[in-house]
């Protein structure tokens, strides 16, 4: 059974999922509740603090807090599904995340990967690795991925976010195509880097 947080703005909400970046902001947010409350909810986070709007939620467990910053509503997608036939009524689970997770931002070459605990079993650079092909602007040969993901994690280019609960992870990917060039040149003309395997 996963653990659950309730929300400090809405006691009818709980939450069983969340990853949380450098500062503090929501990349994904599990929620479960009532339809009422979970409208009530989302509608808050794209008002100003001016008209009763939030941006950031404090999801609790015992005597642990943690602030979910929102800085942007227009950046996040949602999900949700309707389960039936609870012993609690009708339930709905909304999944909140970062638009980033599914298109990445090519301009600024960033990206967010979200990894589920039960795919544990492969590596996870070969779970990263096709998202840092599709978003670095050079290109990249499969047999390139370790010595490449070593250079990126070396970098701190791809780090895991600073905090997941859950069965979710995420994991940032933010390029520097100017430095990354510069760098992969050399492994090709050090020959760590080859057009064959």
């Amino acid at each position: 059974m996963p653990e659950l947080y309730t929300l400090d703005e809405c006691l009818d909400l709980y939450a069983d999922a969340f990853c949380l970046g450098r500062q503090c902001e929501c990349l994904f947010l599990s929620l479960w509740g009532r339809d009422t409350a979970l409208q009530e909810l989302l509608a808050r986070l794209t008002l100003p603090r001016a008209d009763n709007g939030l941006d950031t939620l404090h999801l609790c467990q015992g005597d642990t807090r943690h602030p979910l910053v929102f800085r942007d509503m227009d950046r996040y997608s949602r999900r949700s599904a309707r389960l039936r036939q609870t012993c609690f009524g009708t339930l709905v689970h909304v999944w909140l995340f970062d638009q980033r997770c599914i298109t990445p931002d090519r301009a600024n070459l960033h990206s967010i990967v979200l990894l589920d605990d039960e795919e544990g079993a492969r590596p996870v650079d070969d779970q990263l690795w096709p998202r840092v092909r599709e978003l670095c602007p050079l290109p990249l040969l499969d047999h390139w991925q370790a010595p490449v993901m070593t250079l990126l994690h070396a970098q701190q280019a791809v780090l895991p976010a600073s905090f997941s609960q859950g069965p979710i992870q995420a994991w940032e990917i933010s390029l520097d195509e100017n430095d990354l060039a510069l760098r992969l040149s050399g492994m090709i003309r050090a020959g760590v880097l080859t057009p064959e395997t």
